[in-house]
């Protein structure tokens, strides 16, 4: 199974480059059968392997989905060999455009369709919602941060970690590209579109990830799933970021994961893909991806 992964990888990463210049190393090929019917979507559907169900599914956009998408995928191979997945993208900005385009059936938001993605000519589906982490370096002494703080370092107010209870050393701010839905739901919900005051802008949450697990200074915005051991996710106004605080609300910085496709679509493909995401062990694999379900 993981040397088939690793050719579809291969090969999907040298069709983005094609299709997509400046590919994330995040975005990773998968093999697995897809599809959508919202209304008619069922466990007993999804768990009954189609055997005739074969071609490629393609979705494009959000980096901070390639790890569910990635799980979803190699589940759906196991029951449905002959169709393959490949997703691709550099950011929620892709999404609409691929799907527009015709050249990915199925596109990957970490935000809402926005008005001038018209989101009257998509079906669109949330299947999970995500956590955003305000992430330090795991040596780094600060553990907890509020919402005014967050703002404050972000836009440039506060540049030194000694002002909020850590070493005396300048903050180095890390962001996203401007088509990246993680940096728009931050900005969002930290009110400061448009003013923050970023050292970088990176193109994938995996470089945000390496970027402050070797930088102690560092601090950035990140996929909760995406946390590691070299980095730690802070509290914020005293919450910690967790499954069980995102379900109840009280950890404030979240936000959907939609996945939109052509309204009309007749795809076999889409629709056995949602119907799959739907079922009971799609959801444990959302799950297990350390997302919070909706169904």
């Amino acid at each position: 199974m993981k040397k088939i992964m690793s050719a579809i990888l291969a090969l999907t990463l040298a069709c983005s480059a094609l299709s997509f210049a400046g590919c994330s190393s995040e975005v990773t090929g998968v093999s697995s059968a897809a599809a959508q019917d919202t209304s008619k979507a069922s466990s007993v559907a999804a768990s009954t392997a189609t055997a005739d169900l074969s071609g490629k599914l393609t979705l494009n956009g959000s980096t901070s989905m390639a790890k569910v998408c990635q799980a979803l995928g190699e589940a759906f191979m196991a029951k449905n060999p002959k169709v393959t997945v490949e997703k691709g993208g550099t950011g929620s900005g892709d999404a609409a455009k691929a799907v527009e385009a015709g050249t990915a059936l199925i596109g990957d938001l970490s935000r809402k369709v926005k008005d001038e993605e018209k989101p009257a000519d998509f079906e669109i589906v949330q299947i999970a919602i995500d956590g955003i982490a305000i992430a330090v370096n795991k040596d780094n002494k600060v553990t907890a941060l509020t919402s005014d703080q967050i703002t404050k370092i972000f836009t440039g107010k506060i540049t030194n970690w000694k002002d909020v209870g850590g070493a005396d050393q300048k903050i180095t701010v890390l962001g996203r590209e401007a088509t990246s839905g993680t940096r728009d739901g931050f900005e969002t919900l930290f009110k400061c579109a448009k003013t923050c005051k970023y050292a970088a802008e990176l193109t994938a949450t995996g470089e945000v990830v390496a970027k402050v697990g070797t930088d102690k200074s560092a601090i950035g915005y990140v996929s909760l799933d995406s946390v590691n051991d070299t980095i730690k996710a802070c509290d914020v106004d005293g919450v910690k970021a967790s499954e069980e605080n995102i379900i109840n609300k009280t950890y404030v910085a979240q936000r959907p994961f939609i996945e939109i496709y052509k309204k009309g679509s007749d795809s076999e493909l889409v629709k056995a893909w949602f119907a799959f995401v739907k079922s009971d062990e799609g959801q444990k694999v959302i799950k297990d991806s350390g997302l919070v379900t909706v169904k």
